[in-house]
């Protein structure tokens, strides 16, 4: 193979970036790929595991995950729905569980509550930018953070 004079061959490397975000259940898989859809031009690097603050890991499970890289977002108050409850402007009791938090949400959703586009008109990108909930908060600084 002959190289031709004057001219350099360059490679261009391109670094990929992931984000591996894992979920409790059904709705809350929807849900993330919403979210993640909404920011689907970043790169992402990170791994988040995303559960119901009601049930949460032991510190046993929470050391491991972390120490395989994992990083915890706890649905607050209570899970997903609660979450999303509180996005709309919601109050949610103390009292309330998540099987009590799922007939106030499923019903406003565009489609069945485990299909990401059930989510899409409720939720979309700038009322996920202005809401102050703690949880939604931190998923979508992950979702668009960069850096480690």
């Amino acid at each position: 193979m002959s190289k031709r004079k004057g001219r350099s061959v360059k490679k261009h490397l391109v670094a990929h970036t992931t984000l591996l975000v894992v979920g409790e259940g059904a709705d809350d898989k929807a849900f993330i790929t919403n979210v993640i859809r909404t920011h689907r031009n970043s790169d992402f690097d990170r791994r988040i595991l995303v559960l119901d603050s009601d049930l949460p890991p032991a510190q046993a499970e929470r050391r491991k995950a972390e120490q395989a890289g994992y990083d915890i977002i706890l649905w607050r108050p209570q899970c997903l729905e609660g979450a999303l409850l509180e996005v709309l402007g919601e109050r949610i009791g103390a009292h309330e569980n998540s099987q009590q938090l799922k007939p106030r949400l499923h019903p406003r959703l565009a489609d069945r509550h485990t299909e990401p586009a059930a989510y899409a008109e409720l939720f979309p990108r700038p009322v996920l930018e202005k809401t102050t909930n703690e949880s939604v908060c931190s998923l979508r600084h992950y979702l668009e953070n960069k850096q480690n």
